[in-house]
């Protein structure tokens, strides 16, 4: 973050993730299928956003996911494909939507090909995923000698997941203990800090975990954002997820782990994610 720029809370999974990719003529460009994350020293930072088969099958359940993984490997042009990440410095507002800069969305046109395929032909005819996928990435028209990078990669400003890096999906749903071991709730949402959502982003900073017993009113908002939905819900919601609980990413263990369980420390002093 640079020095004196202005900071918001942002929580990630509400406001990015499945939110639908728009370039600054107003064209679709898919969805937000995963969030990336990345260790820097003693911060776990949010760097930038994963679009296309590749990254949504990591969010399906087992054979599922490695069926749609395998069938976009096979069909892709490259020897080596990566998922596509759009780098954060390249999203320039969010709302209800996830707005991006020309060359970002220029970058993405050029992977449309597959992509639009496999979601048609392949996620589309998934049970829900037509619902869950939002609407399809817009045909915007590409530049005369606008070519792929090498091995068929699309060209900066997109590029493959930086080493090391984790989806927001392999946190979201993982057991939290508390120090003697006892189960307090699943992941639900992360909250950062970052650039107001008006203005062009540079990686958002993780700052706590929220975590809940029971997932559904998390997973519609209710539990991050205290003014999400009418009034009487919220009330009804409130009392439901009165056990909800953000923590302190410092008060954590186990962040890095893909496939671990998370430890309160000790010193953990969780709070409801309103009271924050």
């Amino acid at each position: 973050m640079s020095a004196g720029a202005r900071t918001e809370t942002h929580d990630v999974v509400l406001r990015l993730l499945d939110h639908q990719l728009v370039a600054p003529d107003g064209a679709l460009l898919g969805n937000v299928d995963d969030v990336e994350l990345v260790e820097h020293g003693t911060r776990w930072l949010v760097t930038g956003l994963m679009v296309g088969p590749a990254a949504l099958s990591q969010r399906m359940p087992g054979r599922l996911g490695d069926w749609l993984y395998a069938v976009w490997r096979r069909l892709h042009p490259a020897e080596h494909p990566t998922p596509v990440v759009v780098p954060i410095e390249h999203v320039v507002r969010f709302d209800s939507a996830v707005h991006v800069d020309e060359p970002a969305a220029h970058a993405l046109t050029l992977t449309f090909g597959l992509e639009l395929w496999l979601r048609e032909h392949v996620v589309g005819r998934l049970p829900g995923a037509r619902e869950a996928g939002g609407e399809k990435p817009s045909r915007r028209p590409v530049e005369p000698g606008a070519e792929k990078g090498r091995e068929g990669l699309p060209p900066a400003p997109t590029r493959a997941p930086l080493d090391g890096a984790l989806g927001l999906s392999a946190l979201i749903g993982r057991q939290v203990r508390d120090a003697h071991g006892e189960p307090q709730g699943r992941v639900t949402e992360l909250r950062c800090a970052g650039r107001p959502r008006g203005e062009r982003q540079e990686p958002l900073r993780v700052e706590s975990v929220v975590y809940s017993r029971r997932l559904l009113a998390s997973e519609l908002g209710y539990s991050a954002d205290r003014q999400q939905g009418p009034a009487l819900v919220r009330r009804v919601v409130r009392t439901w997820q009165h056990r909800d609980r953000l923590v302190d990413v410092a008060q954590l263990e186990g962040l890095g782990d893909v496939d671990g369980e998370l430890r309160l420390r000790d010193s953990a002093r969780p709070r409801h994610p309103h009271d924050a």
